[in-house]
């Protein structure tokens, strides 16, 4: 019989294992923002990232999303498609892509996050006093951030290659 369990709370700070819950809690509410303006989570933290006034190479993108050139091109083909955005070659190397926000793009990046900006039910209910500690927590938090960046995640590793085997052979196992 398994026995059901809460999240895992670290006993050694609270506060981390608290905001840990937080974020993963947003997911859901992320993601249903994101499905109101017909975008997918990805779309919509691309959107979000992408400046109107600032072409940004493909690559930066990439970066900022924390994922693979790869995956970065399926998100941008769906937002060009739907005429958000456009690639640009960069002036000074025309291999490197650029993303240029389209009007289009930036009336829709503009509704994300007038929506983002609104404060869900339960932030609301919150008293001033509480909201003002909280801001300043996590100030201190972001500032500390910026002064000690979280160490890069670890590169997942690789397996090694497969022996080859001759064309016809049998496979083991």
């Amino acid at each position: 019989m398994t026995s059901r369990r809460g999240p895992p709370q670290p006993a050694s700070d609270p506060f981390w294992g608290t905001l840990i819950e937080l974020l993963l809690g947003m997911r859901g509410w992320w993601s249903a923002l994101c499905e109101e303006l017909d975008l997918t989570p990805s779309q919509g933290l691309a959107l979000r990232r992408l400046d109107p006034e600032r072409p940004l190479a493909m690559s930066t993108l990439a970066e900022a999303l924390a994922c693979d050139a790869s995956n970065v091109t399926g998100i941008v083909d769906k937002l060009e498609t739907r005429g958000l955005i456009a690639r640009r070659g960069a002036d000074h190397d025309r291999r490197i892509k650029t993303l240029v926000v389209t009007e289009r793009g930036r009336a829709l990046r503009d509704r994300l996050i007038a929506r983002l900006l609104e404060a869900p039910p339960a932030v609301r209910a919150l008293s001033a006093e509480v909201k003002s500690l909280l801001t300043s927590t996590l100030r201190a938090v972001l500032e500390e951030r910026a002064r000690c960046p979280l160490p890069a995640a670890v590169p997942e590793r690789r397996r090694p290659p497969r022996a080859s085997r001759p064309t016809g052979a049998p496979r083991n196992g």
